[in-house]
């Protein structure tokens, strides 16, 4: 389905979200549009389409209601197989915090798990070789994409220190152009922070807001707040010019408390991204779905800290929400990066860090060993082929086409079961295009503003932003 027609206070939104268009009209418009979609032979007396209206036909003409959409290819796996050029290194599940809902129960599981370097570097050796054959023999370097490496989850990367140094150094020594990011809790000593704003590009940093929210919600494994920590890193960076974006988690007890984390944020931070989450477990190391009280919350408070980052300037973000995005899978992680387990697994989903992940199983698509990596078709296919099928429960949202079914941790059952979070996606994403219509005048037309990167996670979208308001 492209088209939606959505209720807004006794008139309705005609949305087309493959053509990044939406205005507002009135009962007799919707129907018509209704109408005029029923494609032909397939109508009742009811559902037959008006006769052509010429009034209505120019305006709908001329904001774009019959042009191309915007392309949706399904994922496929290359005939020649998978060749990633971006490598994300599940480093430990050790960690210097104990985040009251971390999702992998960091530096309190039983087991240790740590990566060692006979998997690190068989990964990086893996991406930089197949950035060197992307690279076209006959043209400059210059336009190639570089090689990447990812330090990332299941703990705290900077904790295998000594490791995360030598994949840095190695993997600029085999290839100059390589570039490093992270996602981190920022909680760094000194000689950290100069390693890392001389070598990193990009940090996912994650501050959950005020210093009373930050330190009840993250604190160090020791116990004590984290914020001064966090922000002396902040400060770091600043200085040093490294890119980095906020990741800010909300809990039930401090949803009230978002505006005025943004509004720290933009005030003593240059980041530009925020991207703020529900947390999406009940607890350390257990999934949950949000309840429907705490979501509804959750987006009215969303809403007002996204006025607060527009106002700022900065990006304000939430994942499921995004309708400047039309895709057929939510993450683009499965077929675009290698991602490398601790224990030596490759898997589709940052946050399935080893074997001791609950989701390991069905998110498990090859190996790293014996000096190579090597993918699972078989697996991958599969994968894909779920992801797909859960999207198709999703045919009737108006989310279809930016959620694609939502993210496969996030929701990793059906529909049914992640009401709340579906809840959020679809009350947020209502309430943009209806900001972005105020500042149309009563009509969004995307693909006629100048695209921005959306600046989320790793979600493959197509095109841009909308109108200089999202992300």
């Amino acid at each position: 389905m492209d088209g939606y027609i959505l209720p807004l206070a006794g008139r309705q939104i005609i949305y087309r979200p493959r053509r990044r268009l939406a205005f507002v009209g009135n009962q007799a418009l919707a129907d018509y549009v209704r109408r005029r979609d029923v494609p032909s032979g397939k109508a009742d007396a009811a559902d037959a389409p008006d006769a052509p209206d010429a009034d209505v036909e120019r305006f709908l003409s001329a904001v774009g209601f019959d042009g191309p959409p915007l392309e949706c290819d399904q994922p496929e796996i290359p005939e020649r197989g998978l060749a990633p050029t971006s490598a994300v290194l599940l480093m430990t599940n050790r960690c210097n915090l104990r985040c009251v809902y971390c999702y992998a129960n960091a530096g309190a599981e039983p087991e240790t798990v740590e990566m060692g370097w006979p998997t690190a570097k068989s990964v990086i050796d893996y991406v930089i070789a197949n950035a060197a054959a992307s690279r076209s023999p006959n043209s400059s370097d210059s336009g190639a994409e570089p090689p990447s490496v990812t330090f990332h989850g299941g703990g705290e990367p900077t904790v295998h220190w000594e490791l995360m140094v030598r994949c840095v150094e190695y993997a600029k020594a085999r290839d100059a152009r390589a570039r490093f990011s992270m996602s981190s809790n920022g909680v760094w000593n000194a000689s950290q922070r100069r390693f890392v704003c001389r070598h990193f590009q990009n940090v996912s940093l994650s501050m959950d807001g005020v210093p009373q929210v930050q330190n009840r919600q993250r604190p160090a494994s020791g116990g004590g707040g984290t914020f001064d920590a966090v922000m002396e890193s902040v400060r770091a960076m600043d200085e040093a010019g490294v890119e980095y974006g906020i990741r800010m988690t909300v809990m039930a007890d401090s949803v009230g408390r978002m505006p005025d984390g943004v509004r720290l944020v933009c005030e003593k931070t240059q980041a530009r991204a925020i991207q703020i989450e529900p947390t999406f477990t009940d607890g350390r190391g257990r999934y949950a779905d949000i309840d429907m009280r705490f979501a509804d919350e959750f987006a009215d408070r969303f809403m007002d800290a996204w006025e607060v980052g527009r106002q700022a300037g900065r990006n304000v973000y939430y994942s499921g929400a995004r309708p400047w995005v039309v895709a057929s899978m939510f993450c683009q992680a499965p077929l675009k990066a290698a991602v490398a387990t601790a224990d030596g697994r490759l898997v589709t989903c940052f946050e399935v860090f080893s074997a001791q992940s609950p989701l390991a199983g069905g998110f498990t698509v090859g190996r790293v060993g014996d000096g190579g990596v090597e993918y699972d078709r078989q697996a991958l296919q599969r994968f894909l082929d779920a992801q797909q099928r859960r999207r198709e429960e999703c045919r009737d949202c108006f989310c279809y086409w930016h959620c694609c079914g939502d993210c496969a941790t996030r929701r990793p059952g059906r529909r049914s079961d992640s009401g709340g979070r579906c809840h959020v996606t679809r009350k947020v994403t209502l309430a943009l295009l209806q900001n972005y219509m105020a500042d149309g005048g009563g009509l969004w037309q995307g693909l006629q503003e100048t695209p921005r990167p959306a600046g989320c996670e790793a979600t493959g979208e197509t095109g841009g932003g909308a109108g200089g308001t999202a992300p």
